[in-house]
């Protein structure tokens, strides 16, 4: 099994949805594609914990334990993704999506798997950039599928600031570039790889690599949605089909912040602790700060959980930046849960919306009364994300707080804290809401196999890895966090 053959399959995958001739067909060729992507993605990274890293295509394609956690992340929400798709979109519905746009759909939703692998695997800097751009060209084609004004408005509004930030990325790649070749390296397509650049940090220099980080982090942490770079990430989930919303939540933004993360190291190792700890942590604890009055006044439920993702990319990168092994730890498995939880709510917002017909908190009410397991799961979910135990998200959360006060960054694990009860109390007073009490319209039934099927999934999920972690993903993680404090010194 070749780092290949996860490149070639969206392609064929996505070849073959241009020539569906039915919708029967391409239904097939859509879930297919994303099935046989999962099972080779599987097959890799669970071989990777134990080994050194890979390499491909001439160095530029790198499969190691860091890069196999974002891989295993995308190939498991993409397959549910599509699963949910199959009943939300391609099935007998009232959205009534003509073929010619399930196609469109069907092939930016492959390019989008295929772009953020290559995200995520690159060992060149310029072919990480590259696929990041192109995971931005690819969404917003999916966030827009329904043509509506409200649709376009935020796919151009997210088009604009994310281009817009990773110009500013692009700088700070050149930057790198210039340092590498400034310290006598010389010239050459290998001073832009990641493992070279790392293996050479003592000749880079300190005070270009410095500013070189600050572009990166406002760049690449745009596309993560970490404050004050966040704008365009409320309309773009809460306009985008829920199953597009479940991606770019759950795994778009940990892409972003796997490329800060490569970039973390590399600065790590070039200059010492302090300077990208600190500007981590301090953005982001911004991002939960920023994020807490808007969940606690939002009257949107997607942008509600829209929200939520701001904040917690910001413990992710509170936790990067923490530094010990609990922090570091904590944030890469805090990637893994927010993934699966913010995916099962999106995935509940698409019952919901086709339930109530309306995405505001006020119109939903009694949702465990009318439909006992949706509002089962979406009760259950919201729980999760705001970190209630038995659920993932806890755990997780938990050991990043263990970071912050391990590696004595008292005042910011304090901040968070605070911060974590607020919106915790606003979590629960918007499900109170929506969840109990009498119902202010007839909801609309229908139960779909499909779609309740990923739900199952989901929540078993959440429920399941804040129990018990299995063997091999804890290698995974372990062998993850080695390649982040490797780099430390």
């Amino acid at each position: 099994m070749t780092i290949a053959c996860l490149l070639v399959i969206p392609l064929i995958s996505g070849l073959l949805a241009v020539l569906s001739p039915a919708k029967r067909f391409l239904q097939w060729v859509f879930v297919s594609g994303a099935a046989l992507l999962a099972g080779c993605a599987w097959a890799l990274v669970f071989r990777t914990a134990g080994t050194g890293p890979r390499f491909e295509f001439g160095g530029n394609i790198l499969l190691d334990p860091l890069a196999a956690v974002f891989v295993f992340l995308i190939a498991t929400v993409g397959l549910l993704s599509a699963v949910y798709a199959a009943g939300y979109l391609f099935g007998e519905s009232d959205l009534a999506i003509p073929l010619v746009k399930l196609k469109r759909y069907a092939i930016f939703f492959h390019l989008f798997l295929l772009s953020m692998l290559l995200v995520v695997l690159s060992n060149n800097l310029g072919i990480m950039w590259i696929a990041i751009e192109g995971t931005t060209l690819a969404s917003a084609f999916l966030v827009n599928v329904d043509d509506k004004k409200s649709s376009i408005e935020a796919a151009w509004k997210y088009l604009i600031l994310c281009t817009v930030g990773i110009a500013l990325a692009l700088f700070g790649i050149i930057l790198v570039y210039y340092s590498a070749t400034s310290g006598g390296g010389g010239e050459g397509q290998d001073l832009l790889h990641w493992s070279v650049l790392l293996s050479r940090a003592a000749t880079l220099d300190p005070q270009i690599m410095k500013l070189a980080f600050v572009f990166i982090l406002a760049g690449y942490g745009t596309k993560a949605g970490l404050a004050p770079f966040h704008s365009w990430l409320p309309d773009a989930h809460s306009q985008a089909p829920s199953p597009v919303s479940a991606l770019l939540s759950g795994v778009l933004l940990s892409c972003s912040i796997s490329g800060i993360i490569r970039f973390h190291i590399l600065t790590r190792a070039a200059v010492g602790g302090g300077f990208s700890d600190g500007l981590l942590i301090f953005f982001g604890v911004l991002s939960v700060a920023v994020a807490c009055p808007f969940i606690l006044v939002q009257g949107d439920y997607k942008r509600l959980l829209a929200y939520s993702s701001v904040e917690h990319m910001g413990l992710t990168a509170a936790g990067i930046g923490f530094g010990s092994f609990f922090g570091v730890y904590g944030a890469l498995l805090h990637i893994v849960n927010h993934a699966f939880t913010k995916s099962l709510l999106f995935f509940s917002c698409g019952h919901i919306l086709h339930h109530f017909r309306t995405k505001e908190i006020r119109g939903v009410r009694g949702l465990l009364k009318t439909s006992p397991f949706l509002g089962t799961v979406f009760f259950a979910g919201i729980l999760a994300i705001a970190g209630l135990p038995p659920f993932s998200v806890f755990v997780s959360e938990f050991s990043i707080l263990s970071g912050g006060f391990a590696s004595r960054h008292f005042g910011a694990t304090a901040a968070v804290i605070a911060l974590l009860v607020l919106i915790f109390a606003g979590f629960v007073r918007h499900l109170s809401e929506m969840a109990l009490g009498e119902r202010v319209r007839e909801p609309h039934p229908s139960r779909n196999g499909w779609m309740d099927g990923v739900l199952w999934i989901g929540l078993f999920l959440i429920v399941s890895l804040g129990i018990y972690i299995p063997g091999p993903f804890q290698d995974l993680l372990h062998g993850a966090v080695r390649v982040v404090e490797g780099a430390g010194g």
